[in-house]
Parts: C-alpha cells; structure tokens; sequence
C-alpha cells in the first residue's frame, strides 16, 4: 500500500498534470515562461511526493516545449530527493 500511495499515485497524477500543460500550446509553440503560481505548488507538492517519477515525468515531458518549466520542476526533484534522505536520516529513525 504504501508504494502506491507515496509513488504511484503522485506518479499518475504528474503524467496528466504534464500533458494538461503541453495541452494548453499550439503545434510547435515554445513557452519560455517561468513555474508560477499555482502551477508552482502543484509541481513542488508532486515532487515532494514522488521525487524521482515527478521530477523524471515534468522534465522529459516538458523540456522541448516548456524548457523553463522543466528545468525548474527538475530543480525542485533533487531538492525533494535531499529532503527525502534527511527525513530518512534523522527525523523517521527518532519517530521508530
């Protein structure tokens, strides 16, 4: 249960939260603009999550058409990725 709930799940939801965005450009279209708004909560809270699917999904996904985008959801994996091994190394062993 718990590799579904913590990878799997965050997983799908970054996979169609990825192609609602590529959705939104015309053919061929180049968005250079930055993660924003609500757009920024969203990918940080799914790469916290699921840090290496999230952050692999968002930057294959959207680095040709959304580059910006991509390399900030990219970004926010290796710090999730950080995050992640700190709470393994000192807060979860003081919680067992």
């Amino acid at each position: 249960m718990n590799f579904l709930a913590f990878t799997l799940i965050p997983g799908v939801l970054s996979f169609f939260y990825m192609r609602k965005m590529k959705k939104g450009l015309m053919d061929g279209q180049v968005d250079d603009t930055k993660l924003q708004g609500q757009d920024l909560w969203i990918v940080l809270v799914l790469n916290l999550l699921a840090p290496l699917i999230a952050s692999s999904i968002f930057y294959y996904g959207w680095k040709k058409l959304l580059p910006k985008k991509a390399k900030t959801a990219n970004k926010f994996g290796f710090l999730a990725i950080a995050v992640w091994v700190v709470a393994y190394m000192f807060v979860f062993p003081m919680l067992f």
